[in-house]
């Protein structure tokens, strides 16, 4: 029999497995102690580098390594259906599972992978050369701030939160792994494949930092109508407005109208009003000779018995006092 190999052989075995060099249109596949592994190599350039992995471990790993001297841009598609987990050079960082990340790790960074047991892990990475990445992406602004932290030779992520993959991502990731073509006519169709899954990543991106753009934009113009609506109420004390009868008045939904003006005033609606049309028969007691039932219809109450309840509530003592005083 046999010696029986400690858990850092098997992982050692696993990593040079990783390492193997392979022509194109190869899958290379091991089983140990340790779990089941499938590599195919799907292209090869000086430029980038396709591989689609799958993965499955025995036991729960951590597996432990230290980069190489390479430095690649990595678009990696994770179509397994469990979330992965990794720290790179103590940054902790978190794979959704169906979606992209494009990311960079600098060479000689301190790489911790976490894998559970009976759990099939699954990716499709693209391995794109630093200054091919570049060249790329030369006249693309979203990535402008991913880029300046590659130069500087730092761990980071372009979409921090990944990017869902979507259908015809997808369909592109099955056309490059069925790809029969041979020689040149290879090298641009998968060329070709590599721009368009970028051109699908970035419209993404777009998007999410339009529709990101918008509700920022919106986010304001309902402020706006907030403070509309908080100056309407101090200059309007004869009546009390229902919330209904403000947000048809200013347009605007009575739950968001609600929510926005306690974000705003630290308020409800009726206690801000409250407040300020005891303040105004606060004013009225003090400046003039009005009685307090024509204070109570000056100030929006129907009758001296609510008006008078509402001002002892709101300052201690009633309004007849107050006047006394």
């Amino acid at each position: 029999m046999g010696a029986i190999k400690t858990n850092q052989e098997l992982l050692d075995e696993v990593l040079c497995f990783y390492d193997q060099d392979e022509k194109e249109q190869t899958i290379n596949h091991m089983t140990t102690d340790l779990g089941s592994f499938t590599t195919t190599y799907i292209y090869d350039s000086p430029e980038f580098i396709i591989r689609d992995y799958a993965y499955t471990y025995a036991r729960d790993i951590t597996m432990k390594y230290r980069t190489s001297a390479k430095n690649y841009i990595q678009i990696a598609f994770f179509l397994n259906q469990h979330v992965l987990k990794d720290s790179i050079n103590n940054k902790q960082n978190t794979y959704l599972p169906h979606h992209n990340y494009i990311y960079f790790t600098p060479s000689e960074s301190d790489v911790m992978i976490f894998f559970k047991k009976n759990i099939t892990y699954r990716n499709f990475d693209i391995y794109v050369e630093s200054d091919y990445f570049h060249q790329f992406v030369a006249e693309t602004p979203l990535v402008n701030s991913f880029t300046a932290e590659v130069d500087k030779n730092n761990f980071v992520r372009l979409v921090e939160a990944g990017i869902p993959i979507s259908p015809q991502m997808l369909h592109v990731l099955r056309e490059m792994t069925s790809c029969r073509k041979q020689g040149i006519l290879r090298q641009y169709f998968m060329k070709g494949r590599v721009m368009l899954l970028l051109q699908l990543l970035f419209e993404w991106i777009e998007l999410e930092k339009n529709q990101c753009d918008i509700g920022h934009h919106q986010a304001e113009a309902d402020t706006g109508i907030f403070h509309e609506v908080q100056d309407f109420i101090i200059k309007n004390t004869r009546e009390f407005y229902t919330i209904e009868q403000l947000a048809i008045k200013f347009g605007v939904n009575e739950y968001k109208l609600k929510k926005g003006f306690k974000e705003i005033s630290g308020m409800g609606l009726f206690q801000f009003a409250t407040k300020v049309h005891i303040q105004k028969a606060i004013s009225l007691l003090k400046t003039t000779d009005l009685s307090i039932k024509e204070i109570a219809f000056q100030t929006g109450y129907s009758a001296p018995s609510s008006f008078s309840v509402a001002f002892k509530k709101e300052c201690g003592i009633a309004p007849s006092q107050f006047r006394k005083k």
